[in-house]
């Protein structure tokens, strides 16, 4: 309630402040009018771009001018948009490679609402994994379909219910194809063999009905990250830059027989064999071995799509109108490459006896290496590293991802003999999504290190036979190590034949000690899951005209509900089912990746709203919303009401301005449920296990924001726009952040404080948090982390937009330009486990070591546009501030800042009076490198490009009458 009234008297203030002007403007029936559509953000028709509420309207006509980007390279473009997910590989997608999504304002994707023809889809069944926050796929969307696209960048609840937080990206698809159209286009930049899409539309228009559909394809090739100079750098020049502590050559502790026990009886740091494979040995962390991950990783995991939609479009005699839509999309990433192994999060069980024969190799190789009395060594490493995985011919390991997308919706529309508007529409959207990723198994780890690989089973480590381990007292069955089909595993440096990147000869490798390929097979497994979400929209809503008169004319109105069922299904492989392989530490049988719970959950929405347009004088339009949306349950309703006014103070200039509340509820994944996200972990050196439970006790988030902006128009080819926009974000939903949760709990292991309830948060190697070995912190096995109501988020900022065109009569010239500038993205101290973390102003930074995304201060875009009969030159320059990385210089060259960029692209396009269209587009024509940033990358891949000079050619060709 206090919300609300804080709502409506600060619309009536703004509605106050450009109402009074008004009674000294001249009554000249003149104002900035384009043709009347219902934009987004009103169910009433209005106007789009100079309406009150700011809306930028893009075309596919206004794309085509800038080479016809794909949706993530228009979405990633757009200032409004930052921190957006879906360019590159698994280091930025957090899993979700073939993906992408709209992140307005910086406030997630969750919280930017999606839209296909002003209707909802399902969300994509896995979410940002930092972030547990579900998005709209808009990879399934084919290029081709889009007629337009209207982005509101305003909060939208009253008219649109939950997720209209930050705003809203409508895509609203073409219907008025008569004829064939075929098109594709080709890009390469260096170190790709190219990426291309084709696309198809046939279109039929009949005296009362439509009919049009559109295919697409799109392929991307693989580009391994080494293509580029800058995507492995030496330790030196970024130790976050894919580098790790624990390697494959490894490092070790004897055991041997101390004060009549088995005990420690000394330390090996470094392997001999460490820089024999490639692998650097770091004179600051005890000479140890270090590995690097990043290099078997690709920059661009290969890609295919494919899409359809399809809409059937009729009037019939009565008025009515009737439009039916279909879309299928299914993206698949056959081979997705990674690490040739995880690092283990618990090492106490990898015990290598000196019987193991690469073990015995090694000492006789290295007599002083290892003490007398050695009985056995406890290794502390990885599987698989510098040499690969013998699996894949010693390349990475490999997994897929693959998605299928459905949609179906249709509507009636259409007017009463009373005046009175309808509309009715059902839709109904699934995604399917299935991802594999490789681990080790840790009873088989186990098994293989003491000669039992291959002929036990790799998940319990039991002899099929007996059902008991064969290496622990008390066995009674028949096989033997290394022999009768049991391997041994070999976890040092003679059993690695090559460098699995550079192919280079290991001089210390033995032949005869290698792991074979059965045995790493048989080491690994996918751990997997099916992921499906389901939606169900059913909306009917009427409008019309009151008959009531205001002074500015008559008021028009709109009344509406919806219903929607939200589903969410979980269902992992029988490996990775915590119900069925809850593993030896309850976290699932694979050494890194922790397993998941089934689930099958939904939730049902219902919601009524209303809506207001007030002409209250001939210049001054106010529109007035509100909207009751019910949970149910513990999430509970909410009522958010909006105002929006516009003056047209004169012929040339008008002011607009909206204020209102937003709500949304904690989706179906935030609820319950368990996943586990790679990230790394500075003290550790190395990328951990960060669990993250969902909590049934989330409470809704909600936000105040308001908007004052204004139009100008000289009538003589100059627009202009700017616009101030406001967010007071209360309770948003968050992962807590695993840096927090580390840095805590190192302070309290520092300080002795072994009942610090922090503590309860990390899982340490022997269970013993004062365990470490040089430094607090590196013996973390892995973290958890929940999901909450987090500290509030004070955000503002402005958007500003100018073009100005010339009629030069058989040419036309136009530059214009936009920029987004963020005045501030203050977040409030939060408290974990009695722990003050604390908030700031988070503008200007890369914010790697909390819940939100890269925040440049501003970004802008000029553009120049040359058009001359069928021809047109466009030059686009593109600028994103410098900004910092919190956590300090990381790399020791002085500097924590991540430099500006600026590029320059040109486009060409003919369009021919053949019906053939021909573009050619170079981006970023002077091949900038992306700035430097303290990430795996070396670059930061939420903002910026990271591909170089890229070359494009795109042809479209069109067939019969229509265009």
């Amino acid at each position: 309630m206090k919300r609300s009234m804080r709502l409506w008297t600060s619309a009536s203030c703004a509605a106050l402040a450009l109402v009074f002007p008004a009674f000294a403007q001249e009554e000249d029936g003149s104002e900035l009018r384009q043709s009347t559509v219902t934009v987004t953000g009103s169910l009433i028709a209005g106007t789009p771009e100079d309406a009150a509420l700011p809306v930028d309207v893009l075309t596919a006509g206004e794309l085509k001018l800038e080479g016809s980007p794909s949706i993530t390279e228009l979405i990633r473009n757009l200032g409004v948009s930052s921190g957006v997910d879906g360019q590159t590989n698994q280091f930025s997608s957090n899993g979700l490679e073939g993906t992408s999504n709209v992140n307005l304002r910086g406030l997630g994707a969750a919280r930017t609402l999606v839209l296909i023809n002003g209707r909802r889809q399902t969300y994509h069944p896995y979410a940002i994994g930092e972030q547990a926050q579900l998005f709209i796929d808009t990879n399934m969307i084919p290029s081709a379909a889009v007629g337009r696209i209207e982005v509101l960048k305003d909060g939208a609840a009253a008219i649109y219910g939950s997720d209209a937080i930050a705003g809203v990206v409508n895509f609203i698809t073409r219907s008025d194809l008569d004829g064939f159209e075929i098109g594709g286009d080709f890009s390469q930049f260096d170190g790709t063999d190219g990426d291309y899409n084709l696309n198809a539309a046939y279109g039929l228009q009949g005296n009362n009905w439509n009919w049009v559909t559109s295919v697409g394809y799109n392929y991307r090739n693989e580009v391994p990250l080494l293509e580029k100079d800058w995507g492995i750098l030496p330790y030196a020049e970024n130790p976050v830059g894919g580098w790790s502590s624990l390697s494959n050559p490894g490092r070790y502790v004897a055991l041997g027989i101390t004060g009549g026990a088995i005990g420690a009886i000394g330390a090996l740091d470094t392997e001999a064999g460490c820089d024999d494979v490639g692998g650097f040995i770091n004179a600051a962390d005890n000479n140890r071995c270090y590995f690097n991950f990043t290099q078997y990783d690709n920059l661009v995991e290969e890609e295919e799509r494919y899409q359809i939609f399809s809409e059937f479009n009729r009037t019939f005699e009565n008025g009515m109108d009737l439009h039916l839509e279909a879309l299928y999309g299914y993206s698949d990433v056959p081979s997705w490459k990674t690490s040739p192994s995880y690092p283990p999060q618990e090492l106490a069980t990898q015990v290598v006896p000196a019987s193991n024969p690469g073990f015995q190799q090694y000492m006789m190789d290295n007599p002083g290496d290892f003490p007398a009395g050695t009985l056995a060594a406890l290794y502390i490493g990885r599987s698989f590293g510098w040499g690969g995985f013998p699996g894949t011919d010693y390349g990475p390991q490999e997994g897929y991802r693959n998605y299928k997308s459905y949609r179906l919706a249709g509507d009636v529309s259409g007017q009463f003999t009373n005046g009175i508007n309808y509309d009715a529409a059902l839709s109904w959207s699934t995604t399917e999504g299935e991802r594999s990723t490789n681990d080790t198994y840790i009873a088989g780890f186990t098994a293989a290190l003491n000669g039992y690989g291959v002929c036990v089973d790799p998940i319990t480590g039991n002899d099929p036979a007996t059902g008991t381990q064969p290496w622990t007292a008390g066995y009674t069955g028949t096989l033997a190590a290394g022999a009768g089909g049991c391997e041994w595993y070999n976890p040092f440096s003679n059993a690695i034949p090559a460098n699995g990147i550079t192919g280079q000869a290991n001089p210390t490798y033995v032949p005869g000690l290698e792991n074979t390929a059965t045995l790493a097979n048989w080491m690994t497994d996918g751990v997997g899951t099916v992921v499906t979400t389901d939606l169900l929209v059913l909306d009917a809503s009427i409008s019309g005209m009151s008959g009531v008169q205001a002074s500015g004319g008559e008021i028009g109105w709109a009344l509406g509900m919806q219903v929607r069922r939200e589903g969410y299904e979980v269902d992992p492989n029988e490996l990775s089912d915590l119900t069925v392989n809850p593993g030896p530490g309850g976290t699932g049988p694979f050494s890194f990746l922790a397993g998941t719970t089934p689930a099958d959950e939904d939730q049902t929405i219902y919601a009524i709203f209303g809506e207001l347009q007030v002409p209250l004088y001939d210049n001054i339009d106010m529109q007035v919303a509100m909207r009751y949306e019910d949970y149910g349950g513990d999430v509970g309703s909410t009522f958010d009401p909006k105002v929006a006014v516009k003056w047209q103070a004169n012929d040339n200039l008008a002011l607009r301005g909206s204020a209102q509340t937003s709500f949304r509820g904690p989706t179906l994944n935030q609820l319950s449920g368990q996943v586990t996200t790679l990230q790394f972990v500075a003290p550790a050196s190395a990328f951990k296990a960060i669990d993250q439970f969902g909590n049934a006790e989330l409470s809704p988030e909600s936000a105040f924001s308001f908007n004052l902006g204004a139009i100008y128009d000289n009538q003589n080819g100059f627009t202009a726009s700017v616009d101030y926009y406001n967010f007071d974000f209360s309770d948003p939903i968050i992962v807590e952040d695993q840096a927090s949760i580390v840095n805590a709990a190192i302070a309290a292991v520092t300080a002795g404080d072994a009942e610090a309830g922090i503590l309860s948060r990390i899982t340490f190697e022997g269970g013993d948090p004062f365990g470490f070995t040089t430094r607090p912190g590196d013996n973390i096995a892995r973290v958890q982390t929940n999901v909450v109501n987090g500290p509030d988020i004070q955000t503002s900022g402005i958007d500003l937009r100018a073009e100005q065109a010339w009629d030069m009569g058989q040419a036309a010239l136009t530059v214009g330009g936009d920029m987004t500038y963020i005045i501030e993205y203050d977040v409030d101290d939060f408290d974990i486990e009695g722990v003050a973390i604390p908030g700031g102003d988070r503008v200007g930074q890369f914010n790697r070591s909390n819940f939100s995304r890269s925040l440049p201060q501003w970004k802008a875009n000029l553009f120049a546009n040359y058009a001359i009969g069928n021809h047109n030159f466009r030059g686009v320059m593109r600028h994103i501030d410098s900004y910092d990385d919190e956590r300090g210089d990381l790399t020791g060259n002085g500097t924590s800042e991540i430099d500006s960029q600026t590029t320059f692209d040109l486009f060409y396009t003919w369009q021919s009076e053949w019906d053939l269209d021909i573009g050619l587009s170079v981006v970023n024509v002077t091949d900038e490198d992306p700035p430097f940033a303290q990430f795996d990358l070396n670059y930061d891949p939420y903002t910026h490009n990271p591909f170089g000079r890229t070359f494009k050619i795109s042809v479209t060709k069109r067939f019969g009458g229509g265009q």
